[in-house]
């Protein structure tokens, strides 16, 4: 549980160094969660995404790199052929989230963004 507090934390830091660290500890927590603790990881960046007009440009950034965690964490799991529709619903709105953020104000949320 302590990890999931300090990814979360990190992610939404004002500092790069710790939102690195977010990505490194979700990297390793995702790939070790179930497919409950995965789902609950999903909507948590997917909620971050969706307000993401509401948030300082580093959590934004925080919350795409850790939609990159996810998507290439799951592209090792399954193919596309395999898609669940979770899986699915999450790759189609980070993939709008993405395209919206490409006009962010905000340049590194800008490139983020693009790497989609």
């Amino acid at each position: 549980m302590d990890n999931v507090v300090e990814w979360k934390k990190c992610l939404r830091s004002g500092k790069k160094l710790e939102r690195e660290h977010g990505v490194e500890l979700l990297r390793n927590e995702y790939a070790a969660a179930d497919d409950t603790a995965r789902s609950h990881v999903e909507e948590y960046i997917l909620g971050m995404l969706r307000s993401a007009d509401q948030l300082r440009w580093e959590e934004t950034q925080g919350a795409l790199m850790a939609a990159k965690v996810v998507l290439t964490s799951n592209s090792q799991d399954t193919s596309a052929v395999e898609c669940t529709k979770s899986d699915c619903k999450f790759v189609s709105e980070v993939k709008v989230s993405a395209v919206a953020l490409l006009e962010h104000a905000e340049y590194a949320v800008r490139i983020t963004a693009g790497k989609f």
